[in-house]
């Protein structure tokens, strides 16, 4: 099966191409398709090219796609492996409606992987280090800190990027995705409302449910959806060069 350690390499491999795009400034290609071609090119370094599929129907989801999707071959068995991705923006991915988009990805892999044995599925998340934070990892941060470890709102500029000490977690992506290693685990049922506000649990359906193959909706939400950190990039502090890049990605399962 896909080690962490695996998907690790992917990982630095990711960081390390958009921290070069970046610095040829070209960042003008960079958003979420653009990001399964390096992941891809990486992948096909350890299996065959012909084992990667890009953007090929959900095999559990009538006329529903995942972004990639890989196969290996481990002690003569086949695994397979599914992955879904966001290029985070501010002012676009802590909206309602990328909310939406990143559920829907949550619940497809959790849908992929509980399918069948021998399957694993993650979740990418990469972007400009200040996007990723002020629009996914901790929406509201400042670099101010209150007395019980908040951030305090504040506007902020790329340069505020040399004053970042600590950062804790803030804000609705919380309820889904771990940010530490010390704790990198979050459980939670779907129906739970607090974790998936109602609105988007039934947008979901809405778009979904239609597309179920031998799957009811009172089996699709008897599961919990465990979220595990596998790769964080470090956050850098440089101070001369701007729009540094990171990269997170998750496990996710069903429990």
């Amino acid at each position: 099966m896909v080690s962490d350690l695996f998907l690790k390499h992917v990982g630095t491999a990711l960081h390390s191409w958009l921290n070069y795009i970046t610095a040829v400034d070209r960042r003008y290609v960079l958003a979420e398709n653009s990001i399964i071609y390096p992941v891809s090119e990486f992948i096909g370094t350890k299996t065959g090219t012909n084992e990667i599929w890009l953007d090929r129907n959900h095999p559990n989801l009538t006329n529903k796609r995942l972004d990639l999707r890989f196969f290996s071959m481990l002690d003569g068995l086949r695994h397979e492996v599914a992955m879904e991705f966001k290029y985070a923006r501010s002012g676009y991915t802590e909206g309602e409606g990328e909310q939406q988009r990143i559920l829907n990805d949550i619940l497809r892999l959790k849908l992929f992987q509980e399918s069948e044995p021998d399957r694993k599925s993650y979740f990418l998340m990469c972007g400009e280090q200040l996007d990723f934070l002020k629009s996914f990892q901790s929406i509201g941060w400042s670099v101010k800190i209150d007395n019980v470890g908040r951030p305090l709102p504040k506007a902020m500029g790329i340069d505020d990027i040399k004053n970042l000490g600590l950062i804790e977690p803030e804000g609705f992506y919380t309820n889904w995705f771990p940010f530490k290693q010390t704790n990198n685990k979050t459980e939670f049922h779907i129906t739970d409302s607090k974790s998936v506000p109602q609105n988007l649990l039934d947008q979901f359906y809405i778009d979904y449910e239609k597309c179920f193959r031998s799957m009811t909706r009172a089996k699709f939400e008897s599961t919990k959806i465990e979220v595990r950190l596998v790769y964080l990039s470090n956050l850098s502090t440089t101070e001369d060069i701007n729009n540094l890049m990171r990269v997170g990605i998750w496990e996710i399962s069903a429990k």
